[in-house]
């Protein structure tokens, strides 16, 4: 199986698995690889983090954004700040889908194709 499709799980087993078949099974290999997977789960935890942080900075400029517009956020505005904290959370999920690009080539192929079709018909 290919190593980067694997869980830190699977990658421990194997690792194991292989220092057992091959006899070289000490506490110095085990320790390592214990190690290797728990650095890959601090560095997951870490990156569940950072992305928890990003959220909560886009929620505090939207509420900000808020006071500034209306002044103190209350039970009549609550609407405003639920938008505002709506559009700065989708806005970011907006950037990060890949926009399509319609190539040029296709589009006078499909052209040529279809006066083609059209003067044989």
């Amino acid at each position: 199986m290919i190593k980067k499709f694997k869980t830190r799980k699977g990658k421990l087993q194997e690792g194991l698995g292989e220092l057992i078949s091959e006899g070289t099974l000490n506490v110095d290999k085990v320790i390592e690889l214990v190690d290797v997977y728990e650095q890959d789960n601090l560095d997951t935890i870490d990156k569940c983090k950072r992305d928890k942080r990003l959220e909560l900075v886009k929620i505090n400029g939207a509420l900000k954004q808020t006071i500034d517009a209306h002044g103190p956020i209350t039970k009549v505005l609550i609407g405003s700040a639920a938008k505002r904290i709506y559009g700065s959370l989708l806005l970011e999920t907006n950037k990060k889908q890949p926009k399509t690009k319609v190539s040029f080539r296709y589009v006078l192929v499909g052209v040529v194709l279809g006066l083609l079709i059209g003067l044989l018909l």
